[in-house]
């Protein structure tokens, strides 16, 4: 067994140690919450003879539960199958399987999930004779789950969605408890209520909890602390764990100021930090320190570790975003030939959209990688369905894609439809496009008409091609197909989207590879293209470098992290430039970026990028701009910056360019330097890679690679 006191730090012992009262332990990343978590459990059994069943310890996530468990066996040999160890919603589960008879409901309820709560709108939708088309149930369905915690607030929304929800909410939730149905909202709710309105129930768990611990108190949000409080007993023996500095999920809920509202709820709390960091080094800590000085209001802390300074910060500033990630795919295998493995590298972005240029760039340079917490960008729903409609413009008797879309968006052809014409079509050997307009086809006339709208629709866009550019035609597509209507009322509508906006920008690079001007011939290898690439992202490795969000990244550790698109407008967002709030959740999300990294950390952008189809000119984001210049090491293309005299912040210095003496030649090049090449004209050396040189030409060349002594190219001075 191990020792419970093993490798504790001070602040950490007296975390463990410090068991009477209200406490919050302000654990910054890194620091070992866990760790102090689960030794504080152990301490309590083992040298306090406290039941394990008298402790609560509440985290939010399984993964987190069953490791707190397995330390807690390794600690002190004791099964803990029982231990009231548990995410929120389980821990409610269990308190109302016991007691949900006092609610009304049986004991022997089901809990339905996201999926069945959607599907069970659309029934009650039906049902009550309201057109699912004007509102969809996937965008009600939230409205639903906050009505939850407060019917009244359904006095505040605006018609049409105010006269839906009176009518869905009560019909909802009249369902749910005729067939003794749980949502997930429901365990929180009704748990609350439980506590609020049975004084007996109450009082059992106050004699059942004589401890109560909660892990990353920064994301809760109003009803759980509420749950936290009730639950806590006269004794207030309550010790949270939580960094607000690494509060990012605002999106779903989470209050940032339950922090602040546990000092005042909980008045005399021993405040302990936790600043020692064991996973990162010196130079990381003391930028990520920078970047979330920023912030206003949060509880100073200053992360240290004892592992040295480490390697200095990499800025790589690029021409195009397109040699970003080549710069990021380079560097990548430049690190793997130094011993480093695939697994051991995440590159995280901020926006699920930016990882097609990356995906595209480690499929040509033969690097193996897999997308977390996302699909593939040629995996995902919306680019699926808009691949099959530009298969079926170039090949109307395309079958697959013509199953996948005639009725996405909704056109009221069902499946039975689909089914019968499919029968049909195999029975003459026909195409379904074909089918269709076969007189003695056995459709009824309602799904004829429909059906022939549909080839109609694909006829126009085929018209449409070739009147139109790529970047406008995907707009047209989207318009006439009903798609970027049916975005309108998805939840995640806008992110979807800017993925569509996306495999614009990708066909628009595409375009310029293929040497035909027959738009039907470039998109059909277009198509072909996307189809290998989809097709490499099947083969499946345990070695491979991780692409994804910052917000996917969070509780994960790497060797190396590349954060990337660093760019004002994409990171921070454009749409939190104005609101301070906002803003202070990016940058915290920047700080847990860059925290979790153990030993090299890249910060990259690009100085032109492709937004929705359009070459944009980009500035450095303010996150970087908020790193003491002194930690990081300048590549690229970036320039001196002057900052204002009466900060602690220091000039930018440009940073040291290689040169290159390539053989058989005295050509010296520096970044920056004019040259003229004899069949691209003039040129900027943007970077010297040994004996190459990157050279920005301009349109319609781009960037070239090309030998610093290649006899076409030569230096030209500044006049």
């Amino acid at each position: 067994m191990e020792s419970i006191w093993e490798n504790l730090n001070e602040q950490q012992l007296k975390a463990v140690k410090t068991i009477n009262g209200p406490v919050m332990a302000i654990a910054g990343a890194g620091s070992g919450k866990t760790r102090v978590l689960t030794r504080r459990i152990a301490h309590l059994i083992f040298h306090h003879q406290v039941s394990s069943e008298n402790i609560l310890a509440i985290t939010f996530t399984n993964k987190a539960a069953n490791e707190m468990k397995n330390r807690i066996y390794r600690l002190l040999g004791i099964h803990t199958r029982h231990m009231w160890v548990s995410t929120f919603h389980s821990m409610c589960a269990r308190i109302l399987r016991d007691h949900i008879e006092f609610l009304g409901y049986d004991r022997r309820f089901q809990i339905i999930d996201d999926d069945d709560t959607t599907q069970l709108i659309k029934v009650i939708l039906k049902r009550l004779n309201l057109d699912p088309k004007l509102i969809s149930p996937k965008r009600l369905k939230p409205h639903i789950m906050n009505i939850k915690y407060d019917p009244s607030i359904i006095a505040d929304y605006d018609d049409p969605i105010r006269s839906y929800l009176e009518e869905i909410y009560p019909a909802y939730q009249k369902h749910l408890k005729d067939n003794n149905l749980l949502d997930f909202e429901d365990l929180l709710v009704l748990t609350i209520e439980l506590l609020k309105k049975n004084k007996e129930v109450r009082e059992y768990y106050h004699k059942q909890f004589h401890y109560v611990l909660v892990d990353e108190f920064q994301d809760t949000n109003n009803v759980q602390y509420e749950l936290v409080k009730l639950l806590t007993n006269e004794s207030k023996n309550l010790f949270i764990v939580g960094d607000e500095d690494q509060s990012i999920y605002a999106f779903r809920g989470s209050n940032i100021e339950n922090i602040r509202n546990f000092q005042h709820d909980f008045e005399g709390a021993e405040k302990i930090l936790l600043e020692q960091n064991y996973r990162s080094t010196n130079t990381i800590l003391k930028a990520a320190n920078h970047v979330i000085k920023g912030n206003k209001n949060r509880i100073e802390k200053n992360l240290y570790s004892t592992k040295g300074d480490g390697e200095p910060i990499i800025f790589f500033k690029a021409y195009t975003y397109r040699d970003e990630a080549e710069y990021v795919a380079q560097t990548i295998q430049s690190l793997v030939y130094k011993g480093y493995r695939y697994e051991d590298i995440a590159v995280l972005y901020r926006a699920n959209n930016t990882s097609r240029v990356f995906e595209d760039t480690f499929i040509k340079k033969h690097i193996p990688y897999q997308i977390v917490g996302n699909l593939s960008f040629f995996k995902r729903k919306e680019i699926k369905d808009i691949v099959s409609y530009l298969r079926l413009i170039v090949n109307p008797h395309d079958g697959y894609s013509y199953v996948r879309v005639v009725n996405e968006p909704k056109r009221g052809i069902g499946a039975k439809t689909v089914e019968r014409l499919n029968d049909f079509a195999s029975q003459e050997q026909l195409s379904l496009f074909d089918a269709v307009l076969d007189p003695d086809n056995p459709l009824s006339k309602r799904a004829i008409t429909q059906l022939k709208a549909f080839n109609d629709l694909i006829l126009t866009l085929q018209n449409r091609l070739e009147q139109e550019d790529f970047p406008r035609f995907i707009e047209t597509l989207v318009d006439l197909t009903g798609y970027e209507k049916m975005l309108m009322d998805d939840d995640m509508g806008e992110v979807r989207y800017e993925n569509i906006m996306e495999l614009k920008n990708s066909l628009l690079e595409a375009q310029k590879n293929y040497p035909t001007e027959d738009k039907f011939d470039v998109l059909t290898q277009m198509l072909e293209d996307i189809a290998l690439k989809s097709q490499e992202d099947e083969q499946k490795e345990t070695n491979v470098v991780t692409l994804m969000t910052l917000h996917a990244a969070k509780g994960l550790e790497f060797k190396v992290v590349f954060i990337v698109a660093l760019e004002q407008g994409l990171f921070p967002l454009h749409q939190t430039l104005s609101d301070q709030k906002e803003l202070e959740e990016e940058r915290r999300l920047m700080y847990v970026g860059m925290t979790r990294t153990m030993e090299r950390l890249y910060l990259t952008n690009a100085q032109e990028r492709l937004v929705f189809g359009s070459l944009e000119r980009q500035t450095d984001s303010l996150f970087v701009r908020e790193i003491h210049p002194t930690l990081l090491e300048f590549e690229g293309l970036n320039k001196v910056i002057k900052r204002p005299e009466n900060t602690d912040r220091m000039v930018f210095k440009k940073p040291e360019v290689k040169m290159s003496k390539t053989m058989g030649s005295n050509t010296f090049y520096r970044q920056g330097d004019k040259i003229m090449h004899t069949t691209f004209g003039k040129g900027v050396v943007v970077q010297v890679l040994g004996k190459q040189c990157k050279i920005a030409f301009s349109h319609p060349h781009g960037v070239k690679t090309l030998l610093c002594d290649h006899p076409s190219l030569k230096k030209v001075s500044d006049e």
